[in-house]
């Protein structure tokens, strides 16, 4: 076959590639525009159920459609550093601090840091799960100090703590954990600001919508074909 032919064939090829296109474009928009409406139905359904269980729940509840829960845990850990400032203070008779109290703090940070922890683990945001691994990566590094107090690092990446080591620590251990300045507490609050900060800008809460506001699928979430092939398409 010469070179010519070769041509013309190829393209014959290519021409009835697209017609065949041009006659199953109708098809695919339709499919799309199923499956667009569906998953919104879905998710529609799925957060009223959420809101429902968490307005019941006993624990601190939020309305799915309303707050994001990244923000969540980042304020909640916030404020579990603001609670261990207070706990920390000393008597000011007995110039001791009240180990009890103090503990009862220090457990309610571990809790929240593993909430946000987990959290920025499984937002599927990239820009959250490379803060989520700089946390980690700083947790280790602190992880000799913590040991000190009675925290360890589970394989999981979580925080445990341990009363009877905390009770025997030396203030000065606690105060590189705890302290306000320049301790393991005020280095998470700072990255627990920046998370807050960011789960509220635009760029995150497009990240996370299936759908962009202009109807095509949001590149982030466009791992699947049908996504790919939706934007493509149309």
């Amino acid at each position: 076959m010469s070179d010519m032919s070769l041509f013309y064939s190829s393209m014959s090829g290519v021409l009835n590639q697209w017609s065949d296109f041009k006659v199953a474009k109708p098809l695919y928009k339709q499919y799309f525009a199923q499956q667009k409406a569906q998953t919104e139905t879905t998710a529609k359904e799925a957060a009223s159920k959420y809101e429902k269980k968490t307005t019941s729940s006993s624990t601190t509840a939020y309305s799915a459609s309303k707050n994001d829960k990244l923000k969540t845990y980042a304020d909640d850990l916030n404020s579990s550093v603001t609670n261990l400032e207070t706990a920390f203070k000393a008597d000011e008779t007995t110039g001791e601090i009240d180990r009890d109290k103090a503990f009862e703090a220090a457990e309610k940070f571990v809790k929240s840091y593993n909430d946000l922890y987990s959290s920025t683990r499984a937002s599927g945001n990239k820009t959250v799960s490379n803060k989520s691994q700089f946390i980690a990566n700083m947790t280790n590094a602190y992880s000799g100090k913590l040991q000190n107090v009675g925290i360890s690092v589970g394989s999981d990446g979580k925080l445990s703590i341990d009363k009877d080591t905390f009770n025997s620590a030396s203030e000065d251990d606690l105060d590189k954990v705890f302290g306000k300045k320049e301790s393991y507490a005020s280095f998470m609050s700072t990255q627990a600001n920046a998370v807050s900060a960011y789960s509220q800008t635009a760029a995150y809460k497009e990240a996370t919508k299936t759908y962009t506001s202009s109807g095509t699928v949001a590149s982030t979430n466009a791992s699947a074909l049908s996504g790919v092939l939706y934007n493509q398409l149309f």
